[in-house]
């Protein structure tokens, strides 16, 4: 609801630009900051959308393929190489845990 609240008034707000008589390029520009932002909110909801696909698919090949049971808490998807597993100390065999 707030997003469609924002929305009237961005609406609004360009109503009163064109009843102003205000250039067509600062109207046009208004548009187009509108639009970006917009964008920007959907690029991020794919993003999410295809990490969520991933997790379902890394979860499907763990418990059906390998015949293991993902960790507590579920997958963790990373953009980071940094640490692209993720264990608890003692969960190899001969290690201790501190």
């Amino acid at each position: 609801m707030i997003d469609i609240l924002t929305k009237i008034d961005e609406l609004k707000s360009i109503k009163k630009m064109v009843e102003d008589g205000r250039p067509r390029y600062e109207i046009a520009e208004k548009c187009n900051d509108i639009i970006e932002a917009d964008q920007k909110k959907v690029d991020e909801f794919e993003k999410w959308a295809n990490a969520e696909s991933l997790k379902g698919e890394l979860h499907h090949i763990a418990g059906e393929n390998i015949q293991l049971t993902p960790p507590e808490g579920g997958m963790v998807v990373s953009d980071s190489s940094d640490s692209p597993i993720q264990a608890h100390p003692g969960s190899f065999p001969g290690e201790k845990s501190e």
